[in-house]
């Protein structure tokens, strides 16, 4: 038996629209200790990582760990209308295997929705060593982001012990952003080394516009020529985290990395 229930049914609106940027279906693993989510893009180039704490719902029941698999369009579309004074009944019938959404505010709405087979394979957390480490608001990270994005398809991010870069150049124009230690978006700086990487930004645009659609602050880690990994700081007790892997211009100015 699963059964939860969300005080802001908006945020988990938000939640599940900032997964769809990188999945169309979602398989959801529901434990006794919560929700999470673990998920990579058809090309293998991000991942997404979502938790949802037993303490961050309202009410939360999960006898024993199931999988519930659904199109996340889907599930939005019945959700297009909610409010943020509604509540969000969610329960799963294992018989039927469908999944009923409850909204409660001035009036009960109710809907029921299929859901899939699950995936067979769970998608492991990627082991990676980050020695550059910055916290910033997500309002700033999207202002820079769409900069550089008028400029090319890729962006350039460098840190040192001092310093925040963002930069893109192509052979007619260029654009580069700067953050000093101590600017007052920049909340945190810190670099075990001089670390250099460029990524997409047809990713990290998208990325960067979800996140800030949940969270008004961001973790931002990586290393020299290694996946970066943006972490939201989404209210209550959840995680929402993407990781992206480096554009390696090494083979070709198109080339891609996988994570």
């Amino acid at each position: 038996m699963f059964k939860a229930s969300v005080s802001d049914a908006k945020l988990w609106k938000s939640l599940l629209g900032a997964i769809l940027t990188l999945i169309e279906e979602a398989d959801f693993n529901a434990t006794p200790d919560g929700i999470r989510l673990r998920a990579m893009d058809p090309a293998h180039v991000a991942m997404v990582d979502f938790e949802w704490q037993k303490d961050a719902f309202e009410e939360y029941t999960c006898i024993e760990p199931m999988k519930i698999r659904v199109r996340l369009a889907s599930m939005l579309r019945l959700l297009k209308r909610v409010g943020s004074d509604e509540v969000l009944e969610m329960l799963y019938d294992d018989k039927t295997r469908k999944l009923n959404l409850t909204l409660k505010a001035k009036m009960i709405r109710k809907f029921t929705m299929p859901t899939l087979d699950p995936a067979q394979e769970e998608v492991p957390t990627p082991k990676i060593t980050f020695n550059a480490k910055m916290k910033l608001t997500t309002a700033i990270l999207r202002d820079i982001v769409e900069d550089v994005e008028a400029v090319s398809d890729n962006i350039n991010l460098e840190v040192t012990s001092d310093k925040f870069i963002a930069a893109a150049t192509t052979a007619l124009s260029s654009a580069t952003i700067e953050m000093e230690k101590g600017n007052e978006n920049l909340l945190e700086l810190e670099a075990k080394e001089p670390s250099k990487a460029t990524y997409s930004l047809n990713y990290l645009s998208q990325i960067t516009k979800a996140g800030a659609a949940t969270a008004e602050l961001v973790t931002v880690d990586f290393s020299t020529n290694m996946p970066i990994r943006l972490a939201f700081d989404v209210p209550q007790q959840g995680r929402l985290m993407y990781y992206l892997a480096p554009r390696l211009e090494a083979t070709t100015e198109t080339s891609g990395g996988a994570l």
